[in-house]
């Protein structure tokens, strides 16, 4: 059953229980309840024959605890310190009600300790937990049966590992960080102000959500602060800090299974607009003129233009940060003049045209005013207006509690200020950075319980938008912040604000990582900036984008459900698409690749939302069965017939690739037909830039579409310089690495950009 948007006080189709739980049964093909075995110390519980709870007084499956945790917010970022005060084994058990709907379980470590658990079977999961009564903790931790060997995947949008194994995932929207890896200098700068290095952990779309290579998944419903933690080898762990939600179990034949029925739980995105397939989304700025020399100069090169995204159609400003936007959200007409009409005479030639929107508002904005006259933001705790400093400019928070804030942000904000001015999409950004301290909603709750909820809310805010105007499958918008449902709302993902660089942890392989952890999460579409956003020209050394980086991201964005640059936040330290003709032919040859993959591109994301498996998925989704294809970093499969090994290391000229064992095809290599295989081996590629390694089924119904995108022949013309052969900077400004730690000891200290993280 797919999950829809839903209006205020709309309810879903009356499917009846019997009814939902034959056709959750008829999907996963086998749906039996749980079992529960009484032992001499304890019991086991049992999902279709899989051990997911072992209980005995040496090893309890429940503790509970006290302890204090605070959250301390900087600019979308937190350091939350959770200091636990005691931790208690409920070693105590007592089936209190076995027979019967539902099995009543009590764990205890006293009297006036313990938990009360509800086990029972839901229309959509064979195994409910949900704790009834719990006296004397104010968190729980919950530990799960694993095996040595088995892996486990999801957690939302991780953009380190895949495979979460051996580390701990606290579960808390937040800001990404910038460079997200703690022994690097990157980090070591962006920290030194509010700790916007961020950690492997930092993500803008956490979901407390995992499939394990058992073949089960478990999920979480309530929102919570969480942590998964997978650091033991006997049991799996999930804290929770409060009352638990609901903790689901499901159990597949598979872990392709798993996830059908996840996304299916969850909600599934629909497929993209047509138009989105058929060729570029050039990211650029500058008012009216300035667009339409962008575009004609990309077409004069052979440029493939689908679209252009004009984020400051707002007007701008100027932070230490970078380019910034003017949070007033309506059109600019000193900008942009006469963009109305341009934005009909450009779709009257096939070029659609996209903005830039989040739910917050310049306090020195127009909107800020009416919405401030009418209390449609949040409050602080006197009851006025709470006013946030984004860096160097402050703005209200848009209360999506409030029906009435809620009602005239999507009516005369979205709508009128955006889709009747034609727009075919925007960047629906932030939706991470609600604070906790000194904030009052309209609805009563607390900022906490809000926090990890509050993407959900914007993104069904955006597409109530868009269902309510008739435009649902012309109109996108995309997303960074999420939370478990965003399929439910949100028509496209993306990945956020990647370094320009090719670091694993926040480079360009990090998108891949996102990407196949969020298909292991039930979301199905998402995309990337080609060649990242997050600059710091004044970093040491300098963080820039290099032409090489630039068009290795886009021919791997050729092979992903959409082609969108972006400037970036300093788009005059960075390399674009238009910095040269040699780079822009590149890039011309890449969009009209894309393009011509429009008609797979179409099937894929139709696929994806139909069976919920991701358009950009791990190997072992489509080969489960194929144990190598596990361990396969910064592979992935772009629908049922394109395998994808994008080349994410600079200077490099060949690529091994592993290919799984497929009992109805073989492999070719997209650039040489001559290079075929039948799996199950790794074979060494070259990867000239512009020919990524891609290998596809040869029975696929799409061979000619493939062959038609290997014709456009390379562009050979001398485009970058290899980095290992770079002159060196001239720093004679900054300090060295050593220099500013030395600086740091005798208290100098570090003087860096104020780093946000965020797109605009």
């Amino acid at each position: 059953m797919r999950r829809c948007a839903v209006k205020h006080g709309e309810q879903p189709p009356p499917f009846t229980p019997l009814l939902l739980l034959l056709m959750g049964c008829l999907s996963l093909g086998e749906c039996a309840p749980f079992r529960l075995d009484q032992k001499n110390d304890g019991f086991e519980v049992h999902v279709n024959n899989v051990m997911i709870f072992k209980h005995s007084t040496d090893s309890p499956m429940l503790y509970g605890g006290n302890g204090e945790t605070q959250f301390v917010e900087a600019k979308g970022n937190f350091r939350i310190e959770d200091y636990v005060t005691s931790r208690v084994p409920l070693t105590k058990s007592d089936i209190q009600q076995q027979s019967g709907d539902p099995t009543v379980v009590k764990l205890s470590s006293d009297d006036d300790h313990y938990v009360t658990l509800q086990l029972s079977s839901t229309p959509d999961h064979p195994l409910a937990v949900e704790v009834s009564a719990m006296q004397g903790f104010d968190r729980l931790w919950l530990r799960v049966v694993a095996q040595r060997e088995e892996q486990v995947f999801g957690g939302g949008e991780q953009f380190s590992y895949l495979d979460l194994r051996g580390r701990s995932f606290p579960i808390w929207t937040r800001e990404q960080g910038v460079g997200r890896n703690k022994s690097t200098l990157t980090t070591f700068q962006a920290d030194q102000k509010d700790w916007a290095g961020g950690d492997y952990h930092t993500t803008y779309h956490p979901q407390p959500t995992f499939v394990s290579t058992r073949n089960y998944y478990l999920h979480h419903q309530g929102p919570n602060y969480a942590v998964l933690d997978f650091t033991h080898r006997a049991f799996h762990e999930l804290h929770v800090r409060g009352r638990p939600g609901r903790v689901l179990l499901q159990t597949g034949s598979d872990v392709a299974q798993l996830v059908r029925h996840l996304s299916q739980f969850l909600g599934r995105q629909l497929p993209l607009p047509a138009w989105l397939h058929s060729g570029a989304v050039l990211g650029v700025q500058g008012g009216t003129r300035k667009m339409l020399d962008y575009i004609q100069q990309a077409e004069d090169h052979g440029v493939k233009v689908a679209a252009v995204w004009i984020q400051d159609w707002v007007g701008r400003i100027t932070t230490s940060f970078g380019r910034r936007l003017f949070w007033d959200w309506k059109w600019n007409q000193q900008q942009y003049p006469d963009l109305k009409n341009e934005v009909q005479r450009l779709r009257s030639r096939n070029i659609r045209v996209l903005t830039y929107i989040n739910p917050y508002l310049n306090f020195e904005g127009e909107l800020f005013k009416v919405a401030d006259e009418r209390g449609y933001f949040v409050k602080n705790s006197s009851g006025q207006t709470f006013v946030n400093d984004f860096g160097e400019f402050f703005c209200g928070t848009i209360d999506l509690t409030n029906p009435a804030a809620y009602a005239w942000y999507k009516d005369e904000v979205v709508k009128k200020n955006m889709i009747d001015m034609g727009f075919s999409g925007w960047m629906a950004d932030f939706g991470e950075y609600l604070p906790l301290h000194g904030t009052r909603f309209h609805s009563g709750q607390s900022a906490e319980d809000l926090h990890n909820q509050w993407p959900l809310l914007w993104a069904r805010l955006n597409r109530e938008a868009v269902q309510e105007s008739g435009k649902e499958g012309d109109v996108v918008f995309w997303m960074r912040a999420g939370w478990s449902g965003s399929g439910n709302y949100s028509t496209l993902q993306w990945a956020g604000d990647q370094n320009v660089d090719w670091s694993p942890s926040d480079g360009l392989p990090s998108t891949i990582t996102a990407a196949l952890s969020l298909a292991m999460s039930g979301l199905t579409l998402t995309h990337f900036d080609i060649g990242g956003f997050t600059t710091f020209a004044s970093f040491t050394p300098p963080l820039v984008r290099s032409e090489q980086l630039l068009l290795r991201s886009a021919e791997m964005a050729v092979f992903t459900p959409v082609f969108r640059t972006h400037e970036g936040n300093q788009p005059s330290a960075n390399v674009q698409f238009y910095s040269s003709r040699a780079t822009l032919l590149k890039f011309a040859r890449l969009s009209r690749m894309f393009s011509a993959l429009q008609n797979y591109s179409r099937h894929v994301v139709s696929v994806a939302s139909h069976t919920g498996l991701a358009a950009q998925r791990p190997l072992f989704l489509n080969y489960p069965s194929d144990a190598p294809s596990y361990h396969a970093p910064y592979h992935y499969m772009y629908g049922p017939d394109l395998l994808v090994a994008p080349v994410c290391r600079p200077d490099v000229t060949s690529r091994d690739v592993y290919l799984p064992r497929d009992p109805e095809a073989s492999w070719v290599f997209l650039w040489d037909e001559s290079v075929t295989s039948e799996g199950g081996e790794t074979v060494r590629v070259a990867s000239p830039l512009g020919q990524p390694p891609v290998f596809y089924r040869n029975t696929s119904a799409f061979v000619h579409v493939f062959r038609h995108v290997a014709s456009e022949p390379l562009v050979n013309l001398p485009t970058y310089v290899p980095e290992s052969q770079k002159p060196e900077v001239d720093r004679s400004a900054t300090c060295s690495a050593s220099q500013l730690l030395f600086d740091l000891a005798v208290g100098v200290g570090v003087v860096v950009v104020l780093v946000l993280g965020t797109n605009p």
